[in-house]
């Protein structure tokens, strides 16, 4: 994962990531992620909640793109956890928009950092985070993903009570009338 964020990193750095967008089921993305991570979930003892709206509207996407950006999410979710190993995966629609969360309730970010982590190599500074693995790299990485598909990344945060990252894909108008 982490060569994989590196490796994205420079492409885009250097201009030269290219997305291939297609109208692709959300829903179907997510489940497909969460089937392939699902060992590595287990074998770190993770209870997974998934609550996954039907009949969503299908969004412009690239698949491989969006995908990294959630495993991104739940190899944060993994890290940061400490001792409860729960994870809720949310997908919903909110008016125009699709919301794809990711909720842990883990050790959390301080309001202060909570727009500095999305810059390319900030890591807060803490023992519960020094002692985890990690470049900085991911959290940058999620951030230009969404960018790049017209939408965004939302966190809300309290230290000791976990973290909630919320990947948000615009709905096209006619989409939504489909």
């Amino acid at each position: 994962q982490l060569i994989n964020n590196i490796l994205d990193f420079s492409r885009i750095e250097a201009g030269r990531k290219v997305y291939h967008f297609a109208e692709e089921d959300l829903a179907e993305i997510t489940v497909g992620i969460l089937d392939l991570y699902r060992f590595h979930l287990e074998q770190k003892g993770f209870a997974v909640q998934e609550e996954l709206a039907s009949g969503l509207a299908r969004v412009a996407v690239d698949r491989e793109a969006a995908g990294l950006a959630l495993v991104n999410l739940l190899d944060n979710a993994v890290k940061y956890s400490g001792e409860v190993k729960e994870i809720r995966i949310k997908l919903e629609p909110r008016g125009r928009e699709l919301h794809l969360a990711v909720t842990d309730r883990g050790i959390g970010i301080p309001e202060a950092e909570q727009q500095r982590i999305f810059e390319k190599f900030y890591r807060i500074e803490s023992s519960l985070v020094r002692s985890t693995g990690g470049s900085g790299l991911g959290l940058a990485l999620v951030q230009h993903i969404m960018a790049a598909h017209g939408g965004r990344v939302l966190v809300e945060s309290r230290p000791g009570r976990g973290s909630t990252f919320t990947l948000v894909f615009p709905v096209r108008q006619d989409a939504l009338q489909a």
